[in-house]
């Protein structure tokens, strides 16, 4: 399979470099027709005669003066926009006898009514506004063949680290959303979804540092906000089906949109299939409060396979100009089985032998997520004043059945007991909004809105047990079966008020949350309680334009966090004999300050992101582990005291009209300290991607990136540092590219990846080494059929989020972006 893929990426390359390249272009100068001033930043595109889909697009420089480069020799269309002009056409032909033409200066009249005046700019790989950056994947053809954990390396101000770890702006306390509304199962566990969640269905990926009022307080870091592809912009019907094959699997999905009137529909779905590599692992616990049992070594085997599948269902309805309504509904699944075995050796402080067993685990475990919602949304007489009234329903079932057995079975001091247990946790949340948007004068407005949530988290652990190696029936555990119920209604209303003028964005909000917990046991085996929370939640951003393409932002807000069902519930998980991890339900909400300055220049050739950052919290829930009766608990607190400052640094440029470079960075420093006991962690840590396009003759685009890190700090340790590459090669065929091929190989030069991590207390020393194989080769293909000029129209002020595009215009514009 390896000598396959790399025979394509070859044949892929050869086939693209002919012995002589041409090259076809077209410039030109755009000036105001009457000053004959230059127009700067003006859009101009080039299609062919007959297509809606521009083959090269640009932005005029500081002298108005514009390139384009077309794929072949042809005719077409040069269309050329800029604010308050009318809008200029000229067709021009390239041959291979003529293949440049100058069509000097291009003199453009002012338009009738500046209201109506529509620009579209050159969409670039990141936007940045005053609140949040998006990165966007449809820009990206790596997409095509990238799971969405290897895209995420891209985007600013996240990092992924050698374990597939993922932080926001430092912080791993972050909540995912998909398509502006919070999906919980990819918040509890976003690495391993999102290793199995194809890039090629995202549009863009939101960092939302700084939410405003009318988002849900959670999150101390922000929100990672998954917009997935809506296949925008064309009447009549779209239907684009991919496919790909990957070493270690294969994914498949397709994309459906049709209009009929004033109805609207779409739908979407995905699968990917998995099967990783046998990886490896060693463990060594020291425990300084034992000599005869002092070290506790392990090695180990691993196999998981498994599927993840997707699909979602939009639909709108647009009664008359004023009233819309859309509905929305979707479904994440992850299955997977994973198969492991592992030797235990215990030494005392000699070294001696104490004991041994070897242990077996076969785990499979299912999380699903659905969830459906409405909106609809009346626009009244007097501009920009709606109101809009949302409904939620979110359910997230999680389901664990693990089978442990013990063989060879040495010395052991304690009944080891083969287990079987069936962890079955479900979280369910019904959601209303109502949201209201007028503004106030010029330059003013103002909104507000009230919520209400409801959740039922619901955990029901049964575990079987029996001598272990003997073949007696497995009996019920009352002991250690554990039924939770966790009830909470939040009530919340904010208000947010915006102020902009000439180059001056101002935003302040306020947002009140009142929440209720009651916790009680069906079966009676602890005293059921209650408790309410009131958080107050502050947020206040500034943005300055210091020219049309530089933004300077400042920005300060409040973050909370609540614990879930896995941090709450206290059924006790027996890992090993030597070790179990159990949840709190005494936590509270944990608080986080943040403060922002940032920094932006898109120009056309050269665009710059620079984000400053500081988090402090001195009662974040932390996951901590501490050893007695040569036994490792695990458990979670508020105990965190965090100290968190990062600089984030992107960087895209143009180093020709074929070469495109882009840098991703982060570097900061972190000082945890726990207010349980000694733990102490501080230390610098810094992340790099740095990737290179370059399109090749023959309309080939090959794109190599690297990027590495030094690891991740955690309050009781630090994990190693980490390094990966990849090649990537894309063509499109057809009219209008319909047909699109993609290869892509990923660290084909080191098979295996080595990682470490280390922890350190008062009672003990950990040390873990794991090995896996990290080579990958994949080929995808997609083909798009049918046109259609209509999307799926959506509130714009819809529940959780109001980042929905509302017109060709809203996407491409901006703070910054002209």
């Amino acid at each position: 399979m390896r000598k396959f893929f790399s025979l394509l990426l070859l044949c892929a390359v050869c086939s693209a470099l002919p012995a002589v390249a041409q090259v076809f272009s077209v410039r030109g100068v755009l000036k105001d027709s009457i000053s004959g001033e230059a127009q700067i930043y003006a859009s101009v595109r080039m299609f062919a005669v007959g297509s809606d889909k521009p083959v090269a697009v640009a932005a005029t420089d500081e002298d108005g003066a514009f390139r384009l480069t077309a794929p072949r020799a042809g005719t077409y269309e040069i269309v050329a926009a800029a604010i308050g002009k009318e809008g200029l056409k000229r067709r021009v032909s390239l041959t291979r006898q003529q293949p440049a033409a100058n069509l000097g200066d291009l003199l453009m009249s002012d338009a009738g009514m500046l209201a109506t005046a529509t620009v579209t700019a050159v969409r670039p790989l990141v936007k940045a506004e005053v609140d949040k950056v998006a990165y966007s994947m449809a820009e990206d053809p790596e997409a095509k063949t990238s799971t969405l954990i290897d895209m995420l390396r891209k985007v600013p101000m996240v990092t992924v680290d050698g374990d597939d770890g993922i932080q926001v702006n430092g912080s791993s306390s972050f909540k995912v959303y998909v398509n502006g509304k919070p999906n919980e199962m990819m918040s509890s566990n976003p690495s391993e979804i999102m290793k199995n969640f194809p890039a090629s269905t995202i549009r863009k990926v939101e960092v939302i540092t700084d939410p405003g009022a009318k988002y849900d307080a959670e999150g101390l870091s922000g929100i990672l906000n998954i917009v997935t592809d809506s296949e925008t912009r064309t009447s009549g019907y779209t239907f684009t089906p991919n496919a790909g094959i990957s070493r270690g699997g294969y994914n498949a999905g397709a994309f459906l949109m049709a209009q009929a009137g004033k109805f609207t529909l779409s739908a979407n779905y995905g699968m990917r299939k998995f099967s990783r590599p046998t990886s490896t692992s060693f463990d060594e616990r020291e425990n300084f409060t034992s000599d005869a049992e002092r070290f506790l070594r392990s090695r180990g085997e691993t196999k998981n396979r498994g599927m993840f599948q997707y699909g979602s269902l939009s639909a709108s309805y647009e009664f008359d100009e004023k009233n819309l309504l859309s509905v929305s509904a979707g479904v994440f699944g992850h299955r997977n089985r994973i198969a492991s075995t592992y030797i235990y050796d215990m030494a005392d402080i000699d070294e001696m032998p104490v004991y041994s067993y070897m242990m077996t685990d076969n785990r499979r475990r299912l999380h699903m997520n659905y969830n459906a919602g409405a909106d609809y949304q009346h626009a009244f007489a007097r501009e920009d004043q709606m109101l809009t009234l949302s409904y939620r329903f979110n359910s997230s079932p999680n389901t664990t059945t693990d089978e442990t057995r013990y063989t060879e079975i040495d010395n052991v001091p304690y009944d080891l007991r083969d287990l079987d247990t069936d962890p079955d946790n479900t979280s369910l949340e019904h959601t209303l909004q109502l949201d209201f948007t007028t503004p106030l004068a010029d330059s003013h407005t103002l909104s507000a809105g009230l919520k209400q949530i409801f959740r039922i988290n619901r955990s029901d652990n049964v575990e079987l047990s029996r001598p272990a190696g003997s073949d007696d029936p497995f009996v019920f555990d009352a002991d250690a079966s554990l039924r939770y119920r966790h009830r909470g209604s939040i009530s919340a209303a904010y208000g947010e008020y915006l102020y902009k003028v000439e180059k001056l964005t101002a935003r302040a909000g306020l947002r009140y949350e009142f929440s209720n917990i009651r916790v009680d046991y069906p079966d009676g085996s602890r005293e059921a309680f209650a408790s309410n929370f009131s958080d107050l939640v502050p947020n206040l951003s500034v943005g300055y334009n210091l020219s049309p393409t530089q933004l300077v932002k400042l920005s300060y807000n409040t973050r909370i966090g609540r614990p879930g069902i896995t941090q709450l519930s206290p059924y006790v998980e027996h890992i090993t004999p030597e070790s179990e991890s159990y949840g709190n339900p005494n936590l509270d909400t944990e608080t986080a300050h943040n403060i922002g300055l940032g920094y932006s220049l898109f120009a056309q050739k050269f665009s710059i992101s620079a984000n400053l950052s500081h988090a402090l919290s001195n009662d974040g829930i932390a996951s901590y582990s501490a050893l007695y009766d040569n036994i490792m608990h695990t458990t979670y607190a508020n105990c965190l005291r965090s100290r968190v400052t990062n600089l984030n640094l992107f960087l895209n440029w143009g180093l020709t009209s074929t070469t495109q470079l882009n840098i991703n960075s982060n570097f900061g420093y972190s000082d945890l300290r726990s207010s349980l006991s000694k733990d102490h962690t501080s230390g610098w840590n810094c992340f790099a991607f740095a990737g290179l396009t370059q399109t090749l003759p023959g309309a080939v685009k090959l794109r190599l990136n690297g990027g590495g890190g030094n690891g991740r700090l955690s309050l009781q340790g630090k994990s190693s540092g980490f390094y990966f590459y990849g090649l990537n090669l894309s063509r499109s065929f057809l009219r209008d590219d319909r047909l699109t091929l993609s290869l892509q190989a990923r660290n084909f030069l080191t098979r295996w990846n080595s990682r470490t991590n280390e922890r350190l207390s008062e009672t003990f020393r950990s040390y873990t080494s794991s090995r896996d194989d990290r080579m990958s080769f994949g080929l995808n293909v997609s083909w798009k059929f049918g046109s259609l000029k209509a999307e799926v129209k959506r509130a714009r002020r819809a529940l959780e989020s109001d980042d929905h595009d509302h017109a060709a215009g809203d996407d491409e514009g901006g703070a910054g972006e002209h």
